[in-house]
């Protein structure tokens, strides 16, 4: 009979008269439908195989089979499958260590999930792992299941032993001639412990240290190095670690010749080598080299250049020929723009200098990004590019991903140490109806401040790179020993300059401000420096500005490359006659992985008009605090000149910051800082020896609807008090914390 049926399957292709499906849960149609067969198909060789392989690709059975009758000359198809069971609930036992919640998170677990023993068997593995990144490389997982329930659905139980942690007690490093064990074991992720280090042991770490040992000595000439072999010794929860290297010869760089270039010059070339001859060879040097002598060809547009370098070996010299095969410069098709959900495509084209038509520039593609970037709508803007025709021409992609929020509808409250505790309610809108319009309203009431202020800015004013702007503002503000009213309006223009990265800018301001008479100090008394009394008349003036800055910042809000420089000239007419002149500058170097230094310099000098004019007090400068004129590690505007024990400013005013920061991300910055300054009542009196210094640490964050939070821990080291008719200088701690402002 059995031989029959093989017979007739086989020879005679039967007709399918039925098609059905033993199941648990599943429905049994989705089992046959995903077989392929139909009723009144013939059977061939080939069709029972190929339904299984369907059913099974389905990834929700763990066995399928098949059962076949025949009747007459046809056959009736009975698959039976075993389902795999469903996830009801995943617990762990044994795990004294790590939690449940942090062991689930892992796994992204999902209740009534399909459980096949791949998907078992991974989790497994995931634990496992997360164990060893704890230093548990010893812990053992198995995992068992529950009988199924009536809905097919079991528990998972993850059963743990955690054993104990490993930590490296010893490193040993055999072989080494040419550096110590220290200097090679500064490389390692994996470090043994002492009392700064837990000496933790990473296995998949310690498979990259191995990699980094050897890139090490071929870094420092040795091209034959290699770790021979290693041992990893147990012992009552310490690990012993002992790495066996064979050094090889020490490796110089010979002749560097070129072949193929005809674009560039040999010079050009040669000035992009970061290796010389007779130098020690190292691998990180040729790399840079190959990389930058790419960045020369894709500045040009040869962006399908091919530089190969061959290395011929000559005893302890490397010979290097870099072969050259230039090919063609791309030009650029089309700039397309992709990302953009609700600022207009035009905003974002007018910060694009790689246009259509002309020859690929790196640098070009790379500013582009960093104006994008810059406007302060995206989070991140991604660059992609794609051949188009034979001739290398290529369409470039800007990918940009806006920011959840740019504008910031709501109230609050702000502090700084001037002002303290202000409420606030403000409508603020960088991005209007996607146009890059700007546009704020804000209304603040506190303790020592009320303010009122309106403006708007249109960035690109009739389509061209124009910027005009206009604000309004109502001020009154309290200060140590007065207060100040102030009310004005203002318009503003600025361009894009011809040199590189710079623009200029020119605004007029009108103006009403004075001193309340009753607002003045009892304590107060004028001296022969200053008389506060004088402001307490309303004063106008109508103040021209003139500004110039260059700003090649990689990131305007949280720099770590390029400069910004300015410089403004204020001209005061009208009841207030002065001019005024800043300088401020500031530079950024990036140094290794995400740190970066960053130095600021700034000078300041204001005089009247005429010798027999005063300046007001709240025109003077301040130093102190943080801001434009801030010193960390004093209170805010506490720096200058003194009088009847009252802050009145000066007239010049230097600063000097000095910053190293580590930037995880553009929203997140640490710093540590130094800063040194003061001002002086004239510029005759201006002493660089006569500096209030200030050192810290401190943080940034940007935070969607609120702006940059700033908080720094400030140590000045030049207070001064009076002690039986004497000065005696000491220092004290400053904190300095301010939500929505510019530090």
């Amino acid at each position: 009979m059995f031989l029959s049926i093989i017979f007739t399957l086989f020879f005679s292709n039967p007709v399918i008269i039925g098609l059905e499906a033993t199941t648990q849960t599943t429905d049994s149609l989705l089992v046959i439908n995903q077989s392929g067969l139909k009723l009144g198909d013939e059977l061939t060789q080939s069709d029972i195989p190929n339904a299984i392989r369907r059913i099974y690709g389905l990834g929700l059975f763990s066995s399928v089979a098949v059962d076949t009758t025949l009747i007459g000359d046809g056959v009736k198809l009975k698959f039976i499958v075993t389902e795999y069971p469903r996830l009801k609930k995943i617990e762990f036992s044994g795990n004294r260590k790590i939690r449940s919640k942090e062991l689930k998170d892992q796994l992204n677990a999902k209740e009534g999930e399909i459980l096949s023993e791949k998907k078992i068997f991974d989790w497994q593995v995931k634990i496992q792992d997360h164990y060893k990144e704890k230093g548990y490389i010893l812990a053992k997982i198995s995992p068992n299941l529950s009988p199924p329930d009536s809905n097919h659905q079991v528990n998972l139980v993850f059963q743990i032993e955690e054993g104990a942690r490993i930590r490296i007690r010893q490193i040993e490093i055999e072989g080494n001639q040419a550096f110590p064990d220290h200097r090679i074991k500064r490389c390692m992720t994996n470090r043994q412990r002492n009392w700064l280090r837990k000496g933790d042991f990473k296995e998949e770490e310690f498979k990259k240290d191995l990699d980094k040992i050897v890139d090490f000595y071929k870094e420092n000439g040795y091209l034959d190095a290699k770790v021979t072999d290693y041992n990893l010794k147990y012992e009552q929860g310490w690990l012993h670690i002992t790495i066996e290297v064979a050094e090889g010869k020490k490796y110089y760089f010979g002749n560097i010749t070129f072949e193929g270039e005809s674009l560039l010059t040999r010079e050009k070339l040669v000035r992009a080598l970061r290796i010389k001859t007779g130098k020690v060879y190292n691998t990180k040097k040729a790399t840079q080299t190959l990389s930058e002598l790419y960045s020369l060809y894709s500045e040009e547009g040869y962006i399908y250049v091919v530089i190969s370098p061959v290395e011929v070996m000559r005893g302890d010299t490397v010979d290097i020929n870099y072969k050259i095969i230039e090919g063609n410069p791309a030009k650029i098709r089309l700039v397309k723009i992709q990302g953009n959900e609700r600022t207009n495509e035009k905003v974002i084209r007018r910060e694009i200098t790689s246009l259509p038509g002309s020859i690929f520039k790196r640098s070009e593609v790379i500013r582009s990004q960093r104006n994008i970037f810059n406007l302060g709508f995206f989070d991140d803007v991604g660059l992609d590019y794609e051949p188009v025709n034979d001739s290398g021409d290529i369409d470039l992609t800007y990918k940009v991903k806006e920011k959840t929020a740019f504008g910031t509808v709501g109230a609050g409250v702000s502090y700084s140490a001037t002002d303290k505790l202000t409420g606030y309610v403000e409508l603020s809108q960088p991005n209007m109806f996607g146009r890059g319009q700007k546009v704020y309203l804000k209304l603040e009431k506190g303790g020592r401040k009320t303010n009122a202020e309106f403006g708007f800015t249109e960035p690109y004013l009739f389509d061209l790179p124009l910027s005009a702007g206009f604000d309004l503002f109502y001020l009154t503000r309290t200060y140590d020993y007065y207060d100040k009213q102030e009310m004005g309006a203002g318009v503003s223009l600025s361009r894009p300059l011809p040199i590189d990265y710079s623009r200029g800018y020119l605004s007029f301001r009108i103006s009403d401000a004075y001193i309340p008479k009753t607002s003045i100090s009892s304590n107060y008394s004028p001296s022969g420096i200053y008389n506060v009394f004088l402001d307490t008349v309303h004063k106008t003036a109508f103040v021209p500005t003139f500004r110039f800055t260059r700003d090649s910042r990689d990131y305007i809000f949280n720099a770590i490359s390029g400069s910004s420089v300015a410089y403004t000239v204020n001209l005061s007419v009208g009841d207030i006659r002065f001019h005024r002149h800043i300088i401020d500058a500031s530079f950024y170097y990036p140094l290794f992985w995400k740190f970066g230094l960053m130095f600021r310099t700034r000078f300041g000098l204001i005089n009247p008009f005429r010798w027999r004019d005063t300046i007001p007090v709240y025109e003077r400068f301040y130093a102190g605090g943080t801001g434009e004129d801030g010193i960390r590690g004093y209170p805010d505007r506490t720096i200058g000149v003194k009088e009847g024990g009252y802050t009145i400013g000066g007239k010049t005013i230097s600063l000097f910051a000095l910053e190293y920061k580590l930037r995880l991300s553009h929203q997140v910055a640490f710093i540590t800082f130094f800063d040194a300054g003061n001002a002086w009542e004239s510029f005759t009196n201006f002493n660089l020896s006569d500096l209030k210094r200030g050192a810290g640490i401190g943080v940034r964050l940007e935070i969607p609807m609120l702006g940059l939070l700033g908080f720094d821990f400030g140590y000045g080291f030049d207070y001064e008090k009076i002690i039986d008719g004497k000065p005696v200088r000491y220092g004290q701690w400053q904190p300095h914390f301010q939500i929505g402002r510019t530090f």
